[in-house]
């Protein structure tokens, strides 16, 4: 992998980790977000490469790296855009809706908040990492499908 492709894995993942962030405080959306960023931004993000020609997955390894890479910078930019939403509704509005989480943002120390962000964030590169693999997986296994129709129909050609 080179910088580039590293470079653009962590800007996409940033943008994604925001946009995720942003309805999370909604208090049913904020689950299914949260499970999209646990385990669907690695695919998300990788299938998005490969459709735009800037990622080629030639090794598991290569998709490993790329769903923890992905999954480490969403969780970052999930829980600053999650916290900084949770403690502006709570601070200028009175709104909460989870109590526990809000009084933890909004009354806990910015290093605690930092360190409890990278631990859960390698609870997010993990599993993004897992789910990286299997997408490499999965679209080996659609291409192989592809490639084995396309030469039946050549075998089959009469003309």
């Amino acid at each position: 992998m080179n910088k580039f492709i590293v470079k653009n894995i962590i800007i996409l993942s940033l943008i994604l980790g925001v946009i995720l962030g942003l309805p999370a405080p909604i208090p049913y959306v904020g689950t299914v977000m949260l499970v999209c960023t646990l385990l669907l931004a690695a695919p998300m993000i990788m299938v998005y490469m490969i459709m735009d020609n800037k990622l080629d997955l030639t090794t598991t390894k290569d998709s490993i790296i790329t769903g923890a890479i992905t999954g480490f910078v969403v969780n970052l930019s999930f829980s600053m855009t999650y916290a900084i939403v949770v403690a502006v509704l709570a601070k200028f509005f009175g709104y909460s809706s989870n109590y526990f989480l809000t009084a933890m943002i909004v009354n806990s120390p910015i290093w605690l908040l930092g360190v409890f962000i990278v631990f859960i964030g390698v609870l997010f590169a993990t599993t993004n990492a897992f789910s990286g693999f299997m997408t490499y997986y999965v679209i080996n296994f659609i291409r192989d499908m592809y490639e084995k129709q396309i030469s039946n129909e050549k075998d089959t050609d009469f003309r």
